[in-house]
């Protein structure tokens, strides 16, 4: 076994929470018929209960990831498939870095970190990215961009080295990384890397496995949250991650760097329990943030007679779980371990004491409504 193919090892238990083991591989993997060759493009088959994920070590040969089959999702193995063939390529090939020195590389996305972080904050102004910083070429490509903002994070806990390299094994190729502050990076991997460069050409064949048809929005919150989980085992402190949708950075990153920004502050708001938020699930809570707190505070008084029900911390998760599930009744009891009736003793008990039913539209509106800005209210 090499350190990478045990590094690997540790990672994927680490974001999976299921333990991995590496085996050689053997014929008695392979069905009648099979080749070594037609396996790997397969990316994971399964053989006596256990997914096998095949890939071919630093030197050549081939070997496999193996967890029960029981310990993951459809969507985590799709992950797990994503994440080794992304991988296999660094090892083979190595993360295409820079020709610089690390530190040279270092300074030059310092310095292109303060110019962005001045762009963003003038975007009347508009520069082009300096010639000496040499990314106008990397910044001409769509990305995906990612804020990296921690909280507390103690001064020189990770490093640019160790960030870059973390990052490029996991998207399985180059990123930019780009220090903001002390605690805030912005990182930006091609859309090829989280998609695959054949995704469009995918979609018009009809043959295509249904498994496969995962929207952009469904991808990239699967590759968020094994980021989130592969960050945490390094980092020092809470942080948090915004993430937005794949865009040509040198035409429009200024006011993407806003947008992240934005996100992680509403999600920081209104989202108190979660650090992983989307620019594109932010728009209701993105509006009711720009009304004024006079108006704020005269909905709140208005919508509904009594609200001291809705500062009860079951009543409140039970209200969240509801809308999170579109107002399913059942969804939502077995989702809370309770039994149908229980939750409707519950739903019975907020429409007496607020005078809303939940179970209506408009009455569900109203309420989701309420609980948005009193998070904001309070907080402001």
């Amino acid at each position: 076994m090499t350190l990478d193919t045990e590094w690997i090892q540790q990672q994927l238990q680490n974001i999976i929470q299921a333990p991995f083991t590496i085996v050689p591989w053997c014929p008695e993997m392979m069905a009648e018929g099979e080749t070594a060759d037609s396996v790997i493009p397969d990316r994971s088959f399964v053989r006596d209960n256990k997914l096998h994920f095949p890939f071919r070590a630093s030197a050549g040969e081939l070997a496999a990831f193996v967890v029960e089959a029981r310990y993951l999702t459809d969507r985590e193995r799709k992950l797990v498939e994503a994440l080794l063939g992304n991988m296999e390529q660094v090892w083979q090939n190595g993360p295409q870095l820079s020709d610089n020195p690390v530190y040279s590389e270092e300074e030059r996305m310092n310095r292109y970190g303060q110019w962005l972080i001045q762009q963003a904050a003038n975007l009347n102004k508009e520069e082009e990215v300096p010639d000496e910083l040499q990314l106008r070429d990397s910044l001409s490509a769509c990305m995906v961009p990612i804020l990296l903002n921690g909280e507390g994070t103690q001064e020189g806990a990770i490093t640019y080295t160790q960030l870059h390299r973390l990052f490029a094994s996991y998207f399985g190729g180059d990123v930019l990384l780009t220090p903001l502050d002390k605690q805030s990076w912005l990182i930006m991997a091609k859309k090829e890397l989280l998609l695959g460069a054949d995704d469009e050409r995918d979609k018009d064949t009809e043959s295509r496995d249904a498994d496969f048809t995962e929207s952009l929005e469904e991808v990239l919150t699967a590759f968020s949250l094994g980021l989130y989980e592969l960050i945490a085992n390094e980092w020092v402190g809470v942080f948090h991650l915004a993430v937005s949708k794949p865009s040509i950075p040198l035409q429009s990153l200024p006011q993407e760097l806003n947008l992240l920004w934005e996100t992680i502050h509403l999600g920081k708001i209104f989202h108190v329990t979660e650090h992983i938020h989307f620019s594109w699930e932010l728009h209701l809570e993105r509006l009711l943030n720009r009304i004024s707190k006079e108006q704020r505070v005269l909905f709140l008084e208005q919508v509904m007679k009594s609200s001291v029900i809705l500062e009860d911390s079951e009543t409140m998760a039970t209200l969240d779980i509801f809308f999170q599930l579109d107002c399913n009744v059942s969804e939502t009891a077995k989702r809370l371990y309770v039994h149908r009736n229980t939750l409707i003793y519950r739903l019975d008990k907020i429409k007496q004491e607020t005078g809303l039913d939940v179970r209506t539209f408009n009455d569900a509106v109203l309420v989701k409504l309420y609980l948005l800005l009193y998070k904001v209210t309070k907080r402001k």
